[in-house]
């Protein structure tokens, strides 16, 4: 769903030349641990607790609170980034919207087309956020200094 439009999109999810991150090969077995655990419906991203179960619903004072269908939040979200991007010894500040930026700068890299890059990615059409991300690729790819023997 691009929240920013209104509008619900469809994104292929292909397969990747490495298997250890190919995304659908990821996909398949993580929808398999679901399984497992048995859920075979309702969102795919949910909470779990500190044992990696699937979490209960939250209450406060009998009552639920939180998302009723058991989505993992924004901010837990970010904490799983955060703690693979450690546990992979990379540097610098990430965070959940590593991914989406990370995308963005990747496919902007390989020379897709910014209109598609912001359809797929769920900008809105003729963002300044997502252009300021593609502008720092671009300034890479198309500097003077590109090619000329430095």
């Amino acid at each position: 769903y691009r929240k920013k439009v209104r509008k619900h999109t469809t994104n292929a999810i292909l397969y990747g030349t490495d298997p250890a991150t190919c995304p659908v090969r990821a996909l398949r077995a993580y929808l398999t641990a679901l399984e497992a655990a048995g859920r075979t419906e309702g969102p795919m991203f949910v909470r779990v607790d500190r044992w990696d179960r699937i979490a209960p619903p939250l209450t406060r004072g009998g009552r639920r609170i939180g998302d009723p269908a058991g989505r993992m939040s924004a901010e837990a979200a970010a904490e799983v980034v955060e703690r693979l991007a450690n546990a992979a010894h990379l540097t610098g500040a990430w965070s959940g919207h590593s991914l989406r930026r990370g995308f963005a700068t990747a496919a902007r890299a390989a020379g897709h087309d910014p209109l598609e890059i912001a359809r797929s990615g769920g900008w809105a059409d003729g963002s300044r956020v997502l252009a300021r991300y593609l502008a720092d690729v671009d300034r890479v790819k198309n500097s003077p200094l590109v090619g000329i023997g430095l």
